[in-house]
């Protein structure tokens, strides 16, 4: 009797090792995920913040090396980095008169819809998502940077 209470015990220690491993390592997990949350928190803090970080972010965002190139002019077409070459066929300029205008900006939206419909734009239009900013309530950004922190 006093053998199988000895193994009893002895599983059950066991057990309770492997449980302890298993959430030391989940733990580690969870900090580490919170480690790396607060230096993107503070990455954004400073890109947001930093009108001298913001401008740089956005000259290479939309920069010739960037996700989203822009050109000024018909020379800078030509230049590496820039995709698109201009088109001179009349039917292709006769087909985009076709096109319907740009939607309208949206009107300024609660704080609570305004991220969901900013990663919406983001994630359609990143070049006019700038625009969504511009319109937001004063203290919408405030908040949440202050929601990251």
């Amino acid at each position: 009797m006093l053998n199988q209470y000895a193994l009893n015990l002895e599983g059950m220690l066991d057990s309770a090792v492997t449980w302890g491993h298993a959430a030391q390592d989940t733990i580690k997990g969870y900090a580490n995920f919170a480690v790396q949350e607060h230096q993107e928190n503070l990455a954004y803090n400073e890109i947001l913040t930093n009108p001298d970080v913001l401008s740089d972010y956005t000259l290479k965002y939309f920069g010739p090396e960037g996700p989203c190139p822009v050109y000024e002019d018909e020379a800078q077409l030509e230049t590496k980095g820039y995709p698109t070459a201009p088109q001179q066929n009349n039917a292709m300029a006769q087909t985009g008169q076709n096109f319907p205008a740009p939607p309208e900006a949206a009107a300024p939206q609660q704080p609570e819809n305004f991220w969901g419909s900013f990663n919406d734009t983001m994630s359609r239009d990143p070049q006019n998502a700038w625009r969504m900013l511009n319109q937001a309530q004063p203290n919408t950004v405030q908040n949440k940077l202050f929601v990251m922190e």
